[in-house]
C-alpha cells in the first residue's frame, strides 16, 4: 500500500471517527511475562505506556470512538481498557476482519472513517480495508508495507499517542484539549 504525503495523511486523519487497534506490540511493547500464583494458576502481566493511555482517554473526550481487537485474552488488559473509556474491547479473536464489520454496522462509522493500528500478521486483513492503516515502527516488515502510515515512535513506546496527537491536531482540536491544562 502507498505511503500517504503529509497533506495526505492529515486528510485521512481528519476524516477518523473509530480509532481501532491491536493491544500486544501496539499498545504494549508486545513482551507479555507469566508466572504462576501460589495456587498454580497462570498470571499474565503487560506494561501499557501512561503517555499512550491517557491519550486515549482524550481522543474519546474529543468525540472519536476507540477499540481494541485482540487474538490474546487478558482479564487485565480487559480491566485497563474499560479504565481507558474504549467503547469496543474484543479479546482472544483473531478473525480480526468479522470484528472490524461488527463493530462498523454497531458504530454506524464507515471503513473510510476507520483508522486501524495493527503490529503483526493477524493485523493485515484489517489494515487492508481501513482508510487510514497505521503500523508501528517495531511493526513487522509485511505490516509496514501495507500501512499507509509508519510511526516513529514503536509500540508501547508513544507510538498510539503520537497516532492521537496526530488525529486531533487534523481534526484541529489540540489547541482545544491544551486549554485543559492551563
Amino acid at each position: 500500500m502507498p505511503k500517504l504525503s503529509r497533506n495526505q495523511l492529515r486528510k485521512a486523519a481528519k476524516r477518523v471517527k473509530l480509532a481501532l487497534m491491536d493491544v500486544d506490540g501496539v499498545l504494549t511493547n508486545g513482551l507479555i511475562y507469566h508466572f504462576v500464583d501460589s495456587a498454580g494458576g497462570l498470571v499474565e502481566f503487560k506494561g501499557m505506556h501512561s503517555q499512550d493511555s491517557i491519550s486515549l482517554t482524550w481522543l474519546t473526550q474529543m468525540g472519536v470512538k476507540t477499540g481494541f481487537i485482540s487474538g490474546r485474552q487478558s482479564a487485565g488488559t480487559q480491566k485497563r481498557l474499560e479504565m481507558l473509556q474504549a467503547a469496543y474491547i474484543y479479546q482472544g479473536r483473531l478473525d480480526k476482519v468479522a470484528v472490524l464489520e461488527e463493530i462498523g454496522r454497531a458504530s454506524g462509522v464507515s471503513l473510510r472513517d476507520t483508522l486501524y493500528m495493527g503490529d503483526d500478521l493477524p493485523d493485515l486483513p484489517v489494515l487492508r480495508r481501513v482508510g487510514l492503516a497505521v503500523a508501528p515502527a517495531n511493526a513487522r516488515p509485511e505490516v509496514k508495507a501495507a500501512a499507509h502510515w509508519v510511526t516513529k515512535a514503536f509500540g508501547g513506546a508513544g507510538a498510539v499517542r503520537e497516532v492521537v496527537e496526530t488525529l486531533l491536531r487534523a481534526q484541529e482540536r489540540w489547541e482545544e484539549l491544551l486549554a485543559h491544562f492551563d
